[in-house]
């Protein structure tokens, strides 16, 4: 019944549990990989401004101010690849596959993507979205088809484990780029008679409101989600561009500008800031919080903001993936475009007749724009203010949240945020979690480095039978040696290994080491079983536990696998095979940390195990009346199931006395021996092996050599 229990197929995922194992880590991914964009756009605007500041001043383009365009345009060619990079590097890390060749197959993607594109106007546009959207599902069916054994080409070690990785990666990623070919060919044949413009049947010149609301909104909502709205909506960029040229033609021709929607009026009157006109943002940040961080922030936007550029308020807030801030974000620019195109169609503001860069400063784009109207930049800081307004109720919302985990102290302008909330909100926040996983790995990194120049060797602690004081078995305990040759315990190292995924490595190693000791112990006489600790991955990957069974058959009978509770949580049916396995070479199978577990009693009846040892913290206890009886109730258990005992942690004869004498019972603990180097152990066990045979309590002989 308990085996067919643990086959019963698990509950299907809830909405919440399925967005979180799978739509959260996308966004999550999709978010880190824009701030890492962030140092690449802000040298792209930085090309664009100091080309725009150029030609303004210059009156022409002048090589210099060509070579800052250029520059601006190959990295927005550029882009889409950038991106796709950054979000799949950030996938793989969830899927835990190799970062590097990943990303670099990401860009293989979109570069084959590229060629099944139909050349169109909008190609920039679609590179953008396919950048976004194919590492979404190309990189979970990487990982899934490099479970496959195989689809490997490689399944040793020798050529290092980056070689191994990418050698495994190749039928994967073949299989993968040709579902990524179809899949999106498939899209764009389905789309490929659709035009953007016919679709949203925008017209600038007929219906200027609605152009501009329409754009307004499909810009904030690409950048929601990731996407560079300016580039994502080139096609209408250009006709705003068309018409601003139109706009400035008829000016120069001596009449009025009819044009209202153009470039230079949503750089002057809408995006005040940047998309979703966010320099009223930075003001209501600066005005109306008393959070530090979101004031920092704010002012460090303020040089970039007044030239309409703002990716650190949309990755640093962040606005992107934060739907507390979506609504003003979609708003304000939206609020602009009724507001400024009612003051210019009216004739309260002039039309913007020059052609002025996106990047221009504020209060001076708009004044250039409109041919010196000082009544542009009254427009232009009363929108600001409005956009105030429309920001501040996201604003103290979001205040109101963050104060709930923190403490302001005003005296020193500070806040103090109270570990458990502020533990809570990383591990809520997706971004943190992942900076967090990313920090503990370059920290395991490190670690790891630092144990790469050191050398391992094992030491062994004998385990003594009580009643005739003879070595009947030893434990093999692993030791880090640095140069100076000073040796160090396991917890110093193990957990490292372990967080690295390094145990199957450790325990081949120990396995290899511990039958060459045995075998030299052998040649000396020195016939006694070895104890070695297994770990559960170990026992359940088929691949290490064969090549476990190859090593130790030559001396299985003069081997005892320690094994934690904990690996007992392992699959049940995998155990029962590999214990079977084991056992019929001769293996003892022995439970270590006997009685700290939660089920240890249950764990004795669902498997065959050999011996218990009990742990140091019951012979600790041993001072105590209550310790004393659970201390007997442990060996009264062990010999109504016929197994056999090995107590660790004696250290005084108190302790020793309180072990009781019979066959099968064993002592390991600093009352007889520490640990020590092998030559050592051969000489400690020979000097006891000369000792006479003493009787059991029950009048017995025991015979420790053959133990």
């Amino acid at each position: 019944m308990q085996s067919e229990s643990r086959s019963t197929p698990a509950a299907p995922l809830s909405l919440s549990q399925w967005g979180r194992k799978y739509l959260t880590p996308s966004f999550q991914a999709i978010r880190e990989g824009m701030v890492w964009l962030i140092p690449c756009l802000m040298i792209s605007s930085f090309c664009l401004l100091v080309a725009c500041i150029g030609e303004f001043v210059v009156g022409h383009r002048t090589p210099w101010i060509v070579l800052f365009y250029d520059l601006h345009d190959s990295v927005a060619s550029l882009f889409p690849y950038l991106m796709t990079a950054t979000i799949s590097y950030g996938l793989a890390m969830r899927w835990r596959l190799p970062r590097p060749p990943v990303a670099l197959l990401s860009i293989l993607f979109l570069i084959l993507v590229a060629e099944v594109i139909p050349d169109q106007q909008t190609i920039l546009t679609f590179h953008i979205i396919m950048a976004i959207v194919t590492p979404l599902y190309a990189i979970p069916l990487l990982a899934y088809l490099a479970r496959f054994r195989f689809l490997h080409l490689t399944h040793i070690d020798a050529a290092g484990q980056v070689v191994k990785e990418s050698l495994n990666l190749v039928l994967p990623a073949i299989v993968t780029t040709i579902v990524v070919i179809l899949t999106d060919l498939l899209f764009f044949s389905a789309i490929g008679n659709i035009s953007l413009l016919s679709l949203l049947s925008l017209d600038y010149a007929n219906d200027p409101t609605f152009f501009g609301v329409a754009f307004s909104a499909l810009n904030s909502m690409l950048w929601f989600f990731g996407v560079h709205g300016y580039y994502a909506l080139l096609p209408l960029v250009d006709l705003l561009q068309e018409a601003s040229n139109l706009n400035y033609s008829t000016v120069l021709a001596g009449g009025s500008g009819s044009y209202h929607m153009n470039l230079s009026f949503m750089g002057s009157f809408v995006f005040i800031g940047g998309s979703g006109a966010t320099f009223s943002l930075v003001i209501a940040l600066l005005l109306f919080t008393k959070l530090r961080s979101f004031k920092l922030i704010a002012l460090a936007s303020i040089p970039i903001g007044l030239l309409n550029i703002n990716e650190i308020l949309l990755f640093g807030l962040p606005i992107i993936f934060n739907p507390r801030l979506f609504a003003p974000f979609l708003l304000a620019p939206i609020a602009n475009v009724v507001v400024s195109m009612l003051a210019v169609s009216t004739g309260l503001v002039s039309s913007p007749s020059v052609s002025v860069p996106f990047n221009s400063p504020i209060i001076f784009n708009a004044f250039v724009a409109t041919g010196g109207d000082i009544s542009a930049v009254v427009l232009q800081l009363f929108n600001i203010i409005m956009g105030v307004f429309i920001y501040l109720p996201a604003v103290k919302f979001i205040e109101k949240e963050r104060s709930k985990g923190s403490i302001y102290i005003s005296g020193l302008d500070t806040d103090f945020a109270r570990l458990q909330e502020e533990a809570q909100t990383v591990n809520d926040d997706p971004i943190a979690e992942l900076l967090h996983k990313e920090k503990e790995a370059q920290q395991v990194a490190q670690e790891i480095e630092l144990l790469s120049q050191k050398d391992f060797c094992l030491e062994y602690q004998p385990q003594i039978c009580p009643v005739s004081g003879r070595t009947v078995g030893c434990e093999a305990l692993i030791r880090s040696m640095d140069e100076s040759g000073r040796l160090q315990a396991p917890f110093t190292f193990l957990p490292w290994l372990e967080r690295a995924g390094l145990m199957k490595e450790v325990d081949l190693w120990v396995v290899k080491h511990v039958i060459r000791d045995i075998k030299t112990m052998q040649t000396q006489g020195v016939f006694i079983p070895v104890s070695l600790n297994i770990t559960p991955d170990s026992l359940v990957d088929e691949t290490c536990f064969a090549q476990i069974v190859r090593i130790i058959k030559p001396y299985a009978t003069y081997v005892h696998l320690e094994i934690t509770e904990e690996t007992l949580l392992a699959d049940e049916q995998q155990l029962i095979m590999a214990f079977n396995q084991l056992h019929q070479m001769g293996v003892k199978i022995h439970i270590d940390d006997f009685g700290t577990g939660y089920s240890s009693l249950s764990y004795l009846n669902s498997f065959d195990i050999d011996c218990i040892k009990i742990d140091r913290s019951f012979v600790l206890a041993l001072d105590s009346e209550k310790g004393q009886k659970v201390f007997k109730t442990l060996f009264s258990i062990a010999q109504q199931l016929s197994l056999s005992v090995v107590v660790e942690g004696v250290e005084t004869q108190q302790q020793l006395d309180s072990v009781p004498r019979y066959d099968g019972v064993t002592v390991q603990g600093w009352y007889y021996a520490k640990s020590m180097p092998l030559d050592k152990l051969i000489d400690y066990t020979v000097v006891k092996l000369k000792q006479p045979k003493l009787r059991l309590a029950q009048g017995s002989e025991i015979d420790a050599d053959k133990r």
